[in-house]
């Protein structure tokens, strides 16, 4: 059989993408991580042939996709912007070689308790190494990783579960170290997303990535949030964006009627989580896909049995009631009355 360089490309994404599905970049638990987007994300550059050059995340999170990429060798740099000083500075220390060493010393050191975390909650650094040890800590020890809005895995009893459970030393260090060798190839700032924009669009060769808040329930989530006008601002802005680009969102009516009559790229992305950001068991959280691009990967067959993550056509389904949540389990169900 002739193997011609497309069939090679596609040969290597496939396989590429089976083992990202399997392997967590991010050393942040995040709400609403889109892990499981990194292989749909390479099947679309890869379909509207964008090879290497720049991925620019200016919601960037826990950054799972950016990192994806970076380290499968499908970029060749990344740009990281969150509003939030927290993750930025986070980001901005373990792509740094001597900072990333400073973080990971810290790590394997810091006390895991009650009294620590209340330090850390009422901490207000002075420099951007705190920060970032202040955004990891809080984000491996309080509940679904919400770092500015909920309380410590475990209660303040600490009678079930141990604040240091998703604290794993050892990975922990080994993973920050890590990503930290990948300094040259990452720009971090913090900064409004229109401004990160403007200026990342005069770049060529870069793709850009918006994962914006939620439309619903994003002030549990999230430190910073957008209103409904600023949802619209966003909006308007990338659709007069040149530079090829993916927009993901919650499955929110709102969100629908404001793309519903641009001509642009839809699709409905059904994504199992682990444990729901507002409590519960496992879910399946309806996301929608948006991009300027010319194709997007070909949904699943609707006879396709969900595992993981499942491609729907946007006219395969109407908005959920609640976006945030399709349980998968009767313990999910009964949360959901709570």
């Amino acid at each position: 059989m002739l193997v011609t360089k497309a069939t090679h490309d596609f040969q290597r994404v496939f396989f590429i993408g089976s083992f990202m599905q399997n392997k967590t970049k991010s050393i942040l638990r995040y709400p609403g991580s889109k892990a499981r987007f990194a292989p749909l994300i390479v099947n679309a550059m890869k379909l509207n042939q964008i090879n290497g050059g720049a991925f620019a995340e200016p919601f960037c999170g826990g950054a799972s996709v950016s990192i994806s990429l970076l380290e499968e060798g499908l970029v060749d740099s990344i740009f990281l912007n969150d509003a939030d000083p927290l993750i930025a500075s986070l980001w901005s220390c373990v792509f740094n070689r001597c900072d990333a060493q400073w973080l990971a010393d810290k790590v394997a050191s810091i006390s895991l308790s009650i009294d620590e975390w209340k330090n850390q909650k009422q901490l207000k650094p002075i420099c951007q190494r705190e920060a970032a040890l202040k955004c990891l800590y809080l984000n491996r020890t309080s509940f679904n990783g919400i770092i500015h809005k909920s309380g410590p895995i475990g209660g303040w009893g600490q009678k079930k579960r141990s604040i240091g459970v998703r604290f794993n030393r050892e990975k922990l260090i080994s993973r920050i170290l890590e990503l930290s060798h990948y300094a040259d190839k990452v720009d971090v700032s913090n900064q409004g997303w229109r401004c990160f924009c403007d200026w990342i669009k005069l770049r060529k060769d870069t793709f850009i990535y918006f994962d914006p808040p939620y439309y619903f329930k994003a002030e549990q989530l999230y430190g910073y949030i957008f209103d409904h006008a600023e949802h619209v601002v966003l909006r308007d802005y990338i659709l007069h964006l040149k530079s090829p680009w993916l927009l993901s969102y919650d499955d929110a009516l709102e969100v629908r009627k404001l793309y519903k009559y641009n001509k642009i790229q839809a699709l409905v992305i059904d994504n199992t989580y682990s444990t729901h950001p507002l409590g519960g068991s496992s879910f399946i959280g309806r996301e929608l896909l948006y991009s300027n691009m010319n194709q997007l990967p070909t949904p699943d067959k609707p006879t396709k049995v969900h595992v993981g993550i499942t491609v729907r056509s946007p006219y395969e389904f109407q908005s959920t009631e609640d976006p945030l949540r399709i349980p998968c389990s009767t313990n999910a169900c009964e949360k959901m009355a709570i």
